[in-house]
């Protein structure tokens, strides 16, 4: 539950300027979580969250520049866990290694959140889901220049 709480969390932020640990916690309840602001504070602190200014002088919440580079890094790492991608439809298959499957949907979650709705994994199998069939297409070029070095 954590794990899918602070990826929304990460999906929230990249969307929406949150401002305040109240807006994040009103927008994590509108979202199904039960969450309290005591968590909130706890999970913007292990996921290192900063606050940046706005123009108008504002700060909002962002993903430090290393979460995204350590994010990027365990993608490589992943790398030679992915066997296949393949999209279907509004959705993308990624096939793994037995085991692998959690572990990469984690690292996707994070680093693909503005590009696709969530993902649903099980021991060796991840489902992508992509707004619309183009954008599927789009997300197999991109995943497979992650995980394989080509389209």
């Amino acid at each position: 539950m954590k794990q899918k709480r602070h990826s929304k969390i990460l999906s929230i932020i990249t969307e929406k300027d949150v401002k305040t640990q109240e807006q994040l916690t009103k927008a994590l309840k509108d979202a199904g979580f039960m969450v309290t602001q005591a968590t909130v504070s706890r999970d913007i602190k292990e996921l290192g969250l900063i606050k940046i200014p706005l123009s108008d002088g504002a700060y909002k919440y962002a993903v430090t520049k290393k979460e995204k580079q350590e994010t990027q890094e365990n993608l490589s790492i992943f790398s030679r866990s992915v066997i296949n991608i393949q999209a279907a439809m509004h959705t993308v298959v990624v096939k793994t290694h037995s085991g692998m499957a959690s572990a990469v949907a984690a690292s996707l979650d994070m680093f693909l959140a503005n590009d696709m709705l969530g993902t649903i994994a099980g021991d060796d199998t991840i489902l992508v889901i992509a707004q619309n069939p183009e954008k599927a297409e789009s997300m197999v070029i991109k995943l497979r220049q992650i995980f394989f070095g080509k389209e």
